[in-house]
């Protein structure tokens, strides 16, 4: 297995040879020093190595190390499970126990918002818990993609976690059944009667979740409501198309969001006109990134709404997944985004209109109760 790869990369060298021959020195064949160490780190393993060198998973750290090399933590190989994984979460059906988990700056594993019906509901998890083992895995130096994929698994299987939770100091066991979760992304109710006003919550985006929200804003707006609650806390995202087709509801005839590429080519995302005009609050806290962000920058740059909450997270880049020929896929950061105005908010976040911190441990929604006041006064 291991020559056969050599001779491929030998072959791979000779082409690059003949390009750089033919190209006059491009800079993808000019580093022999490195192309060699690699030949002879390979030939020494098959060699002289005690143990057997396994070819396949030599290919796939070679070739996540090529990813890692890039220091974008947003960039990765994904092997075919975790690529299959991905699909399901953006399709939003799966076997699994409904929870969403992010990854704080520490590398904790953290519980958000479990689905509302779900295994996880059911049995207890909380957000702010903290994932410790899952299945007897200890979660230490996990990822969120990793720690998602041991959740998932086929319906009736059993889930065991391990959770910390910090206002009980005290670690807590649970034994979830996984069922089949269809994700919804959007859930809507009436927060006040006098005057009427919506709440919609937008978990996560995904390919359907323009069409709920298209739904929901119909609903709301069938029953007269006078304003509008868009709740983006604890949202991480998920597909770019999705964000631009959520705020084309929003916007009038005006510009969504511009994308760069490493070239400085840029696009320029309109939403047109057709959009609702209800007075809109949006709600915004440090989890909500990438796809939120998106739709938060564009609603308050247009001044279409008022952002209510804490500074958002930060993450102002775009990833492309490529498919790969072993199954698995790239995700690769391939562009930076800015708000209509030209921000560019990559690590740094945005900072809402109205700044409310929710207090920890309380049940006092403030950040809400502050957008209903708002609503209250601009709607009189």
């Amino acid at each position: 297995m291991i020559s056969k790869m050599l001779r491929f990369i030998a072959g791979i060298l000779a082409v690059i040879g003949l390009g750089v021959v033919l190209l006059g020195g491009y800079a993808v064949g000019t580093n022999w020093s490195g192309w060699t160490t690699l030949i002879s780190v390979m030939g020494l393993i098959e060699t002289v190595s005690l143990h057997e060198p396994p070819g396949d998973k030599m290919l796939e750290g070679a070739t996540a190390g090529i990813v890692a090399s890039l220091d974008d933590p947003y960039s990765r190989y994904l092997e075919k499970s975790q690529w299959e994984e991905l699909q399901l979460q953006l399709n939003a059906e799966f076997g699994g126990i409904g929870v969403y988990v992010v990854e704080t700056d520490d590398g904790k594993l953290t519980i958000v918002s479990p689905i509302k019906g779900t295994p996880a509901e059911r049995a207890g998890l909380k957000n702010g818990d903290i994932v410790t083992r899952i299945n007897g895995v200890s979660t230490y130096g996990m990822n969120q993609d990793d720690a998602v994929h041991l959740m998932r698994g086929d319906p009736g299987t059993q889930l065991v976690m391990v959770v910390y939770r910090p206002d009980r100091a005290e670690e807590i066991e649970f034994q979830i059944i996984r069922e089949i979760i269809n994700v919804p992304s959007v859930e809507d109710k009436l927060v006040s009667q006098e005057p009427l006003l919506g709440y919609i919550k937008l978990n996560q985006f995904h390919a359907r979740s323009a069409q709920e929200m298209a739904a929901s804003v119909n609903r709301l707006e069938g029953q007269q409501v006078k304003g509008l609650i868009l709740d983006l806390r604890d949202n991480g995202g998920g597909e770019f198309d999705a964000a631009v087709e959520i705020a084309d509801l929003f916007l009038g005839e005006s510009e969504v969001v511009s994308i760069r590429d490493g070239q400085q080519r840029e696009t320029v995302h309109k939403a047109y006109a057709g959009a609702t005009s209800i007075p809109l609050v949006v709600l915004v806290n440090k989890n909500s990134a990438s796809a939120s962000e998106i739709l938060a920058g564009a609603l308050q740059d247009n001044e279409r709404a008022v952002l209510v909450g804490e500074k958002t997270f930060g993450k102002g880049l775009v990833q492309t997944v490529y498919p790969l020929a072993d199954g698995g896929a790239l995700k690769l950061t391939t562009q930076k985004y800015f708000t209509p105005d030209g921000t560019d908010i990559n690590e740094i976040g945005i900072n809402p209109d109205m700044v409310v911190q929710n207090e920890a441990g309380s049940e006092i929604d403030l950040q809400l109760e502050r957008a209903i006041e708002y609503l209250q006064q601009k709607t009189r």
